[in-house]
């Protein structure tokens, strides 16, 4: 049976699927390649029995051949590629300097048969580095490619220690972007502050969307976040659900507080007010009475809340003031009229 091999090419490719050749490899082993763009270095990820369904089997192969497995002299040849690729990242920057260009430069990076250099920069504007390209050609004698990337891409081609203490996740394992939201980060209970929840890259962290899936697995199973739940003959409302130690932290109006595992939560929804109802339920223990949590509710039907302007007593008071209002106003008149009347008769 035919398997296919998991091929990452440099440090901001794709993942590239080809067929198993003859000889063995192993998974992380360095490959030699050949590709459309030249002779290249593959790092293999993955070995498999066939190829994902997304891909179409008769679309152009990037990666032609895999040559063999990188020896000992390529080894030296990929270390003064390392060198030759700082020196050019230092020249690359001077020009950038020179042609006074509103872009950073990241890193470069050279083929394997030094047929092409890929220089990845960033920009928030787009940028005209065609006399660039032009003096990096004479510099270089080979062929220039300039990729302009974006603050994730960034942050997955230089990588970095993430708030967790470990390096970022678009570095470590991760091929592709997904979105992430807001969404996910309050289905989880955290607080939506910005600065919390985004990564070095400034933009929200791609683990809200590794363990969404969890935790909206737990979605409308257990009571929200100041829910009350009752607990045999009292009420305590909850603090703190922690769905990775299966714990939930409730808080009692005498100030105690208790940990309880999920497992003994329990709810339903009330068929006559429609109101989730919670309880802590013990092994061995009944069903504690749950009236307790419907004493503070109106009864169904009892209709809207009367809004300000229907209160006869406001009503009637403003109609009284009113009225006070005009009664000053016709006795200011007749004072003011007094003076008048009087001069007229001296």
């Amino acid at each position: 049976m035919s398997q296919f091999v998991a091929l990452r090419l440099r440090k901001l490719p794709m993942i590239y699927w080809v067929a198993k050749p003859d000889f063995e490899v192993a998974e992380l082993q360095d490959l030699v390649v050949k590709t459309q763009h030249g002779i290249e270095i593959g790092r293999v990820l993955r070995i498999s029995e066939t190829m994902p369904e997304s891909l179409n089997s008769n679309e152009d192969k990037f990666v032609s051949e895999i040559v063999r497995v990188v020896n000992d002299e390529d080894r030296a040849t990929m270390k003064e590629l390392a060198g030759k690729e700082k020196d050019a990242f230092r020249q690359a920057r001077e020009k950038i300097r020179e042609h006074q260009l509103s872009m950073k430069l990241l890193k470069s990076e050279f083929l394997f048969d030094q047929s092409r250099v890929i220089f990845y920069f960033k920009s928030e504007n787009k940028v005209d580095f065609r006399e660039l390209l032009k003096s990096l050609a004479s510099l270089f004698k080979t062929r220039i490619e300039l990729r302009q990337i974006g603050v994730r891409d960034e942050a997955k081609l230089l990588g970095g220690i993430g708030c967790c203490g470990k390096e970022v996740c678009c570095h470590q394992f991760m091929t592709t972007f997904y979105p992430v939201s807001t969404k996910m980060a309050k289905e989880q209970n955290l607080s939506l502050n910005p600065a919390k929840l985004s990564g070095i890259c400034g933009r929200l962290l791609c683990c809200l969307g590794h363990e969404h899936e969890y935790y909206a697995s737990f979605h409308g199973k257990f009571p929200k976040m100041a829910s009350e739940v009752v607990v045999g003959e009292e009420t305590a409302r909850v603090m703190d659900i922690n769905y990775i130690t299966q714990k939930i932290l409730l808080g009692f109006p005498d100030r105690r507080k208790a940990y309880y595992d999920l497992s003994v939560v329990h709810g339903r929804k009330d068929s006559v007010t429609g109101r989730n109802l919670w309880w802590i339920q013990l092994p061995d223990e009944e069903e504690p009475d749950l009236s307790i949590l419907l004493r503070n509710l109106n009864p169904p039907g009892s209709g809207k809340k009367k809004k300000k302007s229907d209160s006869p007593s406001k009503r009637s008071d403003s109609n009284q003031s009113r009225d006070n209002r005009d009664n000053d106003g016709s006795n200011s008149e007749n004072s003011n009229n007094k003076p008048e009347k009087d001069r007229t008769k001296r």
